[in-house]
């Protein structure tokens, strides 16, 4: 069993224009987050990759075929059901960040364990422990505004491995970042996977980025074609 599976995945859209046929962003298309591995997927703007990354969290429906979490079919769940799945499974981080701007650093980091019922004690001891490993230890009390480019996606980071995710889906996390802080991302992200285990998938404009993970797939033309492989 895979963290992610996604079996002949098809994504249509309503067109903008009264009339229009239905655009097709993706097409019979299946892939497997294997554990213990890093994945990006490439491709142009437009492509459908960030449409196939919110897929693959359960953040967007398929027009069909399946997406398992940890084994779970996300179709069989209602909403509730479906957002306490992916913040048990599933650790995101985006370009924008999306920190709490009133909270403080370690506020945010803390917010998935509280949301998912666990004891504050216990969240504000892994927080601090997060925080201190990803070099953030004396900006733990800073709300988001009094943080660099950087130091705000390091926030993140720590935020997607709160409540100790199999995967962590990651679109464009470097995009924002000047190239020494997207570097350090990079590595950072890369070496959480190989020391604890864990999945990442990853969709990047980044080549240089995406050439360092295990496997990258190329999204053309509505579907995927596999450029490089562990295996």
């Amino acid at each position: 069993m895979h963290p992610i599976e996604l079996q002949s995945i098809t994504k249509r859209f309503k067109a903008a224009e009264k009339g229009e046929e239905e655009i097709t962003i993706l097409q019979d298309l299946s892939l497997n987050v294997i554990q213990g591995q890093s994945t990006a997927i490439i491709g142009r703007s437009g492509s459908g990759k960030s449409t196939l990354l919110h897929i693959a969290g359960g953040l967007d429906s398929p027009s069909e075929g399946k997406v398992f979490c940890s084994g779970i079919d996300f179709a069989t769940l209602d909403d509730r059901k479906r957002s306490e799945l992916r913040n048990l499974h599933i650790g995101f981080i985006f370009q924008a960040n999306l920190l709490l701007e009133d909270f403080t650093a370690l506020e945010n980091v803390m917010a998935p364990a509280l949301i998912s019922g666990k004891k504050a004690k216990d969240c504000r001891e892994r927080a601090v422990s997060l925080l201190r490993r990803l070099g953030l230890e004396d900006r733990m009390n800073h709300v988001p505004g009094k943080l660099s480019g950087g130091e705000k996606q390091r926030v993140a980071i720590c935020r997607a491995l709160m409540n100790e995710p199999e995967v962590i889906l990651a679109d464009e996390p470097t995009g924002a970042l000047d190239e020494e802080n997207a570097t350090d991302v990079e590595n950072l992200l890369l070496d959480l996977v190989k020391e604890e285990g864990r999945s990442l998938l990853l969709v990047t404009h980044n080549q240089e980025f995406a050439f360092k993970c295990d496997n990258v797939y190329l999204l053309k033309n509505r579907t995927l074609n596999l450029e490089k492989s562990l295996s």
